[in-house]
């Protein structure tokens, strides 16, 4: 049997190491196509997290925004997200400098997004929901319905077959519990914040995983009264021109806002207590608010760049620590890439060459490529947002009645950056158009001349008073 001819057979097992998303999903699109082939596979998720707990231990540490794409693509799969997950709805994003905010909205008028927030595990730390909240375990129970099984173990060890094309041995367990069994396909689904990848990149068969960058994010306790009235239904995102944070959000939920941090390099806990004292946040919380001594919060990994050759004759790695959309819609990038893998590997087989050209050739195409783009403009947006006076220059813009259709425009854009509502290359080129560039030149222009004189200007003032003094 030639390896590249590796397919499944009836009663063929999968063994997905990682209960969250980018597993889940791969397991629902799993028992699909064996359905419609007309195979019986039996599927084993393997996650020791438990999303029932609160705090990190039951947290796949992520802002939690569902995507309206996201949310379209899941209810046409007929995965109706339950109502005790959703936090809150989202219909616009403010984006805030030290000296002013604007209101950003959805390119369509009167439409009203399908945006929600949502805790991945059981809410924060201290928290007293008495219900069971997440996400995560909403997803994981969705997958156990269709039949899955679920193993609360870490896989200990995978070993390929020294035979060409024979199965993968998985050893998961403890001591007398130890146990060895041989499965079909090992799916990893593990992201990039456990040591699985360490794991896998030592089995020699050509994977090495995605650089990534530590950022920052924690739960505040607020009161639901000052979170709908200061907040509504809103994600605040934040220019305030520090050097270390590259992006800044607040995100509303259910007695508690997520401030979310990522940072050019790594981040720490003292950026995010530098982030919380800043005017332009403070503003934003009760009048004599204080951060508190004691909160729930996490230091997590985030893809900045995909993997090399996440894939093997019988193995094939998926989510975060593939490839994923750089900075923005993890969860749907998932949930895409979850889909194009399960397919490929019941329509084009198992075998190294069928993943190679079935799943991670075309998951290139559609996010590595992009990704080029959403480079160029994040680094337009971060030089942006780390000069004040084109952060301003940029607000006043979006706020111009005399301009409608160029204030639309940069609210078109910077709408489908926060969102991730489209590809990285149509924002680009939207970016380029040229009605828009021939409109925001000239006042940039004039605010940098501003920016430059007024120094002078100050001082001629000065001297004047003293002159006349």
């Amino acid at each position: 049997m030639r390896n590249d001819d590796l397919f499944f057979k009836y009663g063929s097992t999968i063994a997905i190491i990682g209960g969250g998303p980018a597993g889940t999903f791969f397991t629902h699109f799993a028992a699909r196509y064996a359905k419609e082939s007309g195979i019986d596979v039996s599927i084993k998720i393997f996650d020791r997290k438990n999303f029932c707990m609160k705090g990190p231990q039951g947290c796949n540490m992520c802002a939690g925004v569902i995507s309206e794409n996201l949310f379209n693509k899941l209810e046409e799969e007929e995965i109706q997200i339950a109502q005790y997950c959703v936090q809150r709805k989202i219909e616009a994003y403010s984006f805030v400098t030290p000296d002013d905010w604007v209101s950003l909205h959805h390119p369509v008028p009167e439409h009203i997004p399908r945006i929600v927030t949502v805790f991945r595990g059981n809410g924060p730390l201290l928290s007293s929901y008495e219900d069971n909240v997440s996400f995560d375990d909403f997803l994981l129970n969705h997958v156990q319905n269709q039949g899955a099984e679920v193993i609360p173990e870490i896989i200990k060890e995978l070993k390929l077959s020294p035979k060409q094309g024979g199965p993968v041995k998985v050893i998961y367990g403890e001591g007398a519990s130890r146990i060895e069994c041989e499965v079909d396909l090992v799916v990893g689904a593990f992201g990039v914040n456990t040591g699985m990848m360490e794991r896998l990149g030592k089995m020699n068969f050509g994977y090495k995983p995605p650089k990534t960058v530590r950022t920052c994010q924690c739960e505040i306790m607020l009161s639901n009264d000052h979170i709908e009235r200061v907040f509504g239904n809103r994600v605040f995102v934040f220019a305030l021109g520090n050097k270390d944070i590259k992006f800044a959000s607040i995100t509303p939920k259910a007695g508690y806002v997520t401030v979310n941090l990522v940072g050019r390099t790594d981040l720490t806990r003292n950026n995010l207590i530098d982030f919380l004292n800043h005017q332009a946040v403070r503003k934003l919380m009760p009048k004599e608010w204080e951060i508190p001594k004691s909160f729930c919060t996490c230091i997590s990994k985030i893809p900045v760049s995909y993997a090399k050759h996440p894939f093997a004759d019988r193995v094939v790695i998926l989510g975060d620590a593939s490839i994923s959309r750089t900075y923005k819609s993890g969860i749907e990038a998932a949930f895409n890439m979850a889909k194009l893998s399960a397919y490929s590997a019941f329509k084009n087989g198992i075998s190294e060459r069928a993943f190679m050209n079935g799943y991670f050739k075309p998951a290139k195409r559609l996010l590595a490529r992009d990704n080029v783009y959403g480079i160029v403009m994040l680094k337009i947006n971060d030089y942006i947002s780390s000069k004040r006076w084109m952060a301003n220059t940029q607000i006043k813009m979006i706020k111009s009645e005399k301009d409608l259709k160029t204030a639309n425009q940069i609210n078109e854009i910077l709408w489908n950056m926060l969102t991730g509502n489209v590809p990285y290359k149509e924002i680009f080129f939207k970016a380029l158009n040229l009605h828009l560039i021939s409109r925001i030149f000239p006042v940039i222009g004039v605010a940098w001349a501003r920016q430059k004189w007024e120094p002078v200007h100050a001082w001629l003032r000065g001297h004047r008073y003293v002159h006349n003094e």
